[in-house]
């Protein structure tokens, strides 16, 4: 006749057990932190269009993930665009000394930019006033001397060339007729100042998928990770 005995320690497996699932936590804190930052990131992506015109539709594209990991379970979400911060938090943009902040109008925005939304170069404030000085008599040097000469066909279409004119209240603006017109095109309205509204809030968004789903991620994570633990 044989004997088996046959033992168990149990607290040794209760331990064991909380073990691997102390083990899983920083996996699964990592998961559930960096799927919320891509379902953030989808979220401000779809949200570009309805707070800016689509001219640059590249940009939204641009926002990155520094992805967190088991030892930071945070990650960050970001646009490297310093500029785009404004928009975010909204303030106000004062000329330097001398100048003014010019502001696109309609004759800038539906011919004067590009698909990605950069001003062409024609459409500049410095390449419109330079424009508005050209004309008229025209000077070249020939023979050795300098000669001023007539230009009619200039002087012809001057008055389709931008000017600038200035409202009582001291704004300037950049216009030019439209040809065959009476009607003026509007280029450039000239602050001194202009206040940007935040339109595109980032912390507002992020936050609110982080309280609605941070736990749930976080489980589905958890559960993962227990059932693939070795």
């Amino acid at each position: 006749m044989m004997d088996f005995h046959v033992s168990c320690n149990i607290n040794k497996f209760l331990k064991e057990i909380d073990d691997v699932r102390e083990k899983q936590l920083p996996f699964a804190m990592k998961e559930a932190v960096n799927a919320n930052a891509f379902r953030s990131r989808r979220a401000l992506i779809k949200d570009y269009p309805r707070k800016f015109t689509m001219r640059n539709k590249a940009l939204p594209n641009l926002i990155r993930i520094d992805k967190a990991d088991k030892k930071v379970p945070a990650a960050i979400i970001y646009l490297d665009k310093p500029f785009m911060a404004r928009q975010e938090y909204g303030g106000e943009k004062v000329a330097k000394p001398g100048k003014s902040v010019p502001v696109p109008r309609e004759g800038v925005t539906s011919k004067g930019m590009t698909v990605k939304g950069a001003i062409k170069p024609g459409y500049y404030v410095s390449a419109l006033l330079a424009d508005a000085k050209n004309g008229g008599k025209k000077s070249r040097i020939r023979k050795g001397r300098k000669y001023s000469e007539s230009r009619p066909t200039a002087r012809k279409i001057s008055k389709y060339k931008p000017f600038e004119m200035e409202r009582a209240d001291g704004v300037k603006f950049i216009a030019r007729h439209i040809a065959g017109s009476r009607k003026l095109e509007w280029m450039y309205a000239m602050y001194p100042k202009v206040e940007v509204p935040a339109r595109w809030n980032w912390q507002r968004i992020v936050e609110f998928f982080y309280k609605k789903y941070i736990e749930s991620d976080f489980m589905t994570a958890y559960q993962k990770a227990l059932k693939t633990a070795k």
